[in-house]
């Protein structure tokens, strides 16, 4: 199982998780991408907990594949963590969707980034920074 997508913090003071009020999020997927978003939490950056019970977030809808690996999440300067991922093992597009709280989701996207490219056999693991 690979769980090394994307790392950032945020205040969690609505979840009421943890003692403090900032901790590290870390998004994954699992099912090779099949299963959706998953988060987890550490205060430390060396213990985590899988928030939800390790269940899915947000399960993917797009593409064929229907996957969502990779997922990338930042939080934008409008305040809402928008988040992009690999959603096909062969389209020439990524996903994207955004959240004001990281549990409700837009409708998920599908952009077509490498579509003008006829060589291009995919889009793998995008980043947004």
């Amino acid at each position: 199982m690979r769980i090394i997508i994307a790392l950032i913090f945020f205040s969690i003071s609505d979840w009421c998780i943890a003692q403090s009020d900032s901790v590290f999020l870390f998004s994954y997927f699992k099912n090779n991408g099949k299963d959706g978003l998953h988060l987890a939490y550490s205060q430390d950056g060396l213990k985590w907990t899988a928030l939800k019970n390790d269940q899915s977030f947000l399960k993917p809808v797009l593409s064929k594949d229907s996957l969502m690996r990779d997922p990338c999440i930042v939080r934008g300067a409008d305040n809402k963590f928008h988040m992009v991922w690999t959603v096909s093992w062969n389209q020439r597009g990524i996903g994207y969707a955004s959240s004001n709280d990281l549990i409700n989701w837009s409708e998920q996207q599908y952009i077509p980034v490498m579509h003008h490219e006829d060589s291009a056999r995919n889009c793998w693991a995008p980043e947004i920074s």
